[in-house]
């Protein structure tokens, strides 16, 4: 319905965002840490060397271990180190004072690993082989802890299959990350190979002629879109505040309390991982683990939201006024599209939306109105956000991984609902969306089609397996929202809602309350199940 760069003007994403895997695969530098050291069998060997081969014909820039290193100045090594030394310095003193932090104390070896000065360049991803010694794995040589991936080859475990559940998958995947201080990991044996990232999702694939393909979709876009979290700098942050208790809100927070009680029995929300509980070798390597989640204490997966009622703004008849290049403008300050629709041509001002969401790591079946809640907004292409009232945002408060993925289904449900209020000022799904809201969630499993509700409409399972909270995962989630309702529009279809399908890693869904959803759930436990059980029926 509108081009990628209206997308991604809308959503607030200003960098040149790739959505192809082959051209992902073009911007990808790997290289292969010295297997020196490492433990490691002959079929991780052989699978390494399968993909690397798989990689440069991919176009993928591999080069030696050599050419990825880079000798920091001395100043930035001295920079450093003064650095580490205050952040000693605030853990003793937050500590003492008995105050929230994100600082973690640096011991003599983890301060003589951060003071080399050979190491990884920015953006250039690693490979390794099988287990490697503490103080001596890619990530004790990297430049930047967020900008290169290490993806770690390993024995597939005799009890780890493709008919493992999912809670199974999801142990060995969290206890292989913080083990082997890695973002990717690789199972191996001789036939097959499963694909762990923190999609909390296990695809398994054959060693066969595929296997580049493969490669390309699965793997590919994983390293070059890989997890970013969004962080409170991201965002506008309101001294306007909310009470959860007031009236305009009763009807989203007391469906996010009904809606949450709900799904406890649908098992669609596992209970999350603490860092803690995590087996890092080191205090060191749990530091650095808590700097990929931005500093959360762990991960939990998946969420419930509660768009707000939102005012739709009135279609404008499209003139030549608006005839300049592109299928956006900008006027006084908002976003405009213009829209080709079979009806004819149309002017859209981009509408502002509201979300009462959970903040990341809430217990989302018994949340805490005063403590767990957010409201997120997208105005004009900015993240806003306002907290309740009273409370002090600590370090451990944080927005949900899946930020934009949620602002971008509700700036998308805005959209298609004022399309519609054109035409079908009386539809159920523009009442919803004007009067009462809608609820979006998502967990990590997918429908069974022929449990579909009637006026749902399923998108996305062709796109590329990316990761949760990146720039691609918003993109797809509004384009095929749009993409979808223009379809069922130009059949006259009778339009509810959307099921957003991302490839091994979820779903995501608005229904007109998390309560109802939740009920619908319960009522037909086999509509949805964890895991990838039902994906290959969208295939």
């Amino acid at each position: 319905m509108i081009s990628q760069e209206a997308i991604q003007k809308i959503l607030g994403i200003g960098e040149q965002v790739d959505v192809d895997p082959k051209d992902m695969a073009r911007t990808l530098t790997i290289t292969f840490f010295p297997e020196k050291g490492h433990i490691y069998s002959k079929k991780v060997k052989d699978f390494s060397d399968l993909l690397r081969q798989a990689l440069i014909d991919l176009d993928v820039k591999v080069i030696s271990y050599d050419e990825s290193l880079e000798t920091v100045a001395i100043s930035k090594i001295a920079k450093r180190f003064f650095k580490i030394l205050g952040n000693n310095i605030l853990f003793a003193l937050y500590e003492a004072l008995r105050i929230s932090h994100n600082y973690h104390y640096i011991n003599l070896l983890a301060l003589q690993n951060l003071l080399k000065r050979r190491r990884i360049k920015k953006g250039i991803s690693v490979v390794a082989l099988g287990e490697g010694k503490v103080y001596n794995l890619p990530i004790d040589y990297t430049s930047s802890f967020t900008r290169s991936s290490v993806i770690t080859l390993l024995d597939r475990p005799a009890d780890v299959d493709e008919t493992s559940g999912f809670q199974k998958h999801f142990d060995t995947a969290m206890d292989s990350f913080s083990y082997h201080m890695t973002q990717i990991v690789i199972l191996v044996d001789e036939k097959k190979w499963i694909l762990y990232n923190f999609n909390a999702s296990h695809p398994v694939y054959p060693i066969d002629s595929h296997f580049k393909e493969n490669i390309l979709h699965a793997l590919v876009p994983k390293v070059a879109a890989p997890i970013r979290p969004h962080r409170m700098p991201d965002f506008i942050i309101d001294q306007k505040t909310f009470d959860p208790e007031a009236p305009e809100y009763a009807t989203a927070v007391q469906d996010l309390i009904d809606g949450g009680m709900a799904f406890e029995g649908t098992n669609l929300y596992p209970k999350g991982k603490k860092m803690a509980d995590l087996p890092f070798r080191n205090k060191f390597y749990r530091w650095i683990g808590s700097i990929h989640l931005d500093h959360r204490n762990g991960m939990s997966y998946g969420f419930l939201a509660r768009q707000l009622p939102t005012e739709l703004p009135a279609l404008e008849p499209y003139s030549q006024a608006y005839a300049s290049e592109g299928d956006y403008f900008i006027r006084d300050g908002h976003i405009y599209l213009k829209l080709d629709l079979a009806q004819g041509k149309f002017i859209l001002q981009v509408p502002p939306i509201w979300v009462m969401t959970q903040r990341s790591g809430a217990d989302k079946t018994h949340i805490d109105i005063h403590k767990d809640l957010l409201m997120l907004g997208l105005v004009d292409g900015k993240m806003r956000m306002r907290t309740p009232d009273g409370l002090k945002l600590t370090a451990d408060y944080k927005p949900s991984f899946d930020t934009k993925v949620i602002l971008a289904h509700a700036v998308g449900n805005a959209i298609t609902a004022a399309i519609m209020n054109h035409f079908q000022s009386n539809a159920e799904y523009v009442k919803n969306v004007r009067e009462n809201g809608l609820a979006i969630a998502h967990w990590h499993g997918y429908f069974h089609p022929q449990h579909i509700p009637k006026g749902w409409y399923h998108h996305g399972y062709g796109n590329p397996h990316v990761a949760c909270s990146t720039p691609q995962s918003a993109i797809f989630a509004l384009d095929g929202k749009l993409n979808t309702f223009e379809k069922a529009m130009k059949e006259g279809a009778d339009y509810h809602g959307d099921i957003h399908i991302e490839p091994h890693h979820g779903t995501n869904i608005v229904f007109p309350s998390v309560k109802e959803l939740g009920r619908l759930l319960m009522e037909n436990p086999e509509a949805s199940v964890l895991g990838n059980k039902y994906l290959g029926y969208y295939n």
